[in-house]
């Protein structure tokens, strides 16, 4: 995949969509430190970068919302502190000075969010360099570190505990009931993330097969596509919801769908179906959580590292590996047989 100095060099298709933004008069000439640097000027460059990113790099939706959503925090700095018709200082952002101005704000975002917009930021001026030979602000300067990495899987028996509140609480229909068992179902069996959960189709779930195909997920060009499999305990919950989702006349095409209205499930009703669930159990879980129950589960129980990843859907095993949590009950059971007495092998 080119790197950004090489796709600001293409003259081709993601400059062609956007030639008023290849226009002189929208940017300063590359290398001039004269030109007046405005924000109306950096909302153009930006503009091109994210263009470059999602079609030069065919980087996700996610991905660029993520870009947008630090530009407009560095930009929001730069307007209160410079102003929108005024120009932009030289080095046209103090790094330092921006997250100060975050850190001194009645709602500062958290530390692990400031890291999140130094890096997409950084990014972008990474392009503003290639493009127009300008000198890097955030060049030799650390990033927000990132506090310690607290795991979020939750132990086998709170995932107990989900699944049991999902069966037991109060739903309106049967139907209800068996889709939110089954929507948590494949979280906690499958490792599947929202988004895919969302957009899992009825053909992509084999029963004959006892696979999930999974497209679209996390990553690069449209997302990395993985095959998982279903478990027997997933098997019947699955069973049992698509016995009531097949009867559906003229059901969507997606697997989780409603009943009454015959589209798929929305965010919407997925965090209502949440919200329930963590209240009926008790157990302060998230949805990602649940993914990250499976993945760990997956590691305590001895599958390689290298399987768990695939399963996953990583692409770097060091990714995998860091979502393994070591249990108390881990620990005791490792120090069970511990003696230095040689005749105890």
């Amino acid at each position: 995949m080119p790197g950004l100095r090489s796709l600001v060099a293409l003259e081709g298709s993601p400059y062609s969509l956007l030639p008023n933004l290849m226009s002189p008069s929208t940017s300063p000439p590359a290398g001039s430190s004269c030109a007046p640097w405005r924000l109306a000027t950096l909302d153009r460059d930006f503009a091109l970068f994210l263009h470059l990113i999602r079609y030069g790099k065919s980087q996700s939706l996610e991905t660029v919302a993520g870009h947008r959503v630090a530009y407009r925090n560095l930009r929001a700095f730069l307007a209160a502190t410079v102003g929108e018709e005024s120009d932009l200082p030289h080095g046209l952002v103090d790094p330092i000075a921006w997250l100060a101005w975050n850190r001194m704000r009645a709602k500062s975002p958290n530390e692990t969010t400031l890291h999140t917009y130094w890096s997409k930021n950084r990014t972008f001026f990474l392009f503003l360099t290639a493009k127009h030979g300008i000198a890097d602000p955030f060049a030799g300067l650390p990033a927000p570190t990132l506090p310690a990495r607290v795991p979020k899987a939750r132990t086998p028996a709170e995932c107990a505990r989900i699944l049991a509140a999902a069966e037991h609480a109060k739903w309106p229909s049967t139907f209800e009931r068996a889709r939110a068992v089954a929507m948590l179902g494949v979280m906690l069996f499958a490792g599947l993330r929202r988004k895919e959960v969302l957009q899992l189709k009825r053909q992509q779930v084999d029963f004959d097969q006892q696979t999930i195909d999974v497209e679209k997920g996390k990553g690069r060009g449209g997302g990395k596509q993985r095959v998982t499999f279903i478990a027997p305990e997933l098997d019947a919950i699955l069973r049992r919801y698509i016995a009531m989702r097949d009867q559906i006349q003229n059901a969507p095409p997606e697997f989780f769908c409603s009943r009454v209205h015959k589209r798929p499930v929305s965010v919407t009703t997925f965090r209502r179906i949440v919200r329930a669930v963590r209240a009926s159990s008790g157990v302060p879980f998230t949805l990602h959580s649940l993914r990250h129950s499976f993945i760990t589960q997956l590691l305590r129980s001895g599958v390689p590292l290298h399987t768990v990843s695939d399963l996953a859907g990583h692409t770097q095993l060091t990714t995998t590996a860091g979502y393994l949590r070591v249990w108390d009950e881990d620990k005791r059971r490792a120090m069970t047989g511990f003696t230095y007495d040689d005749r105890h092998p």
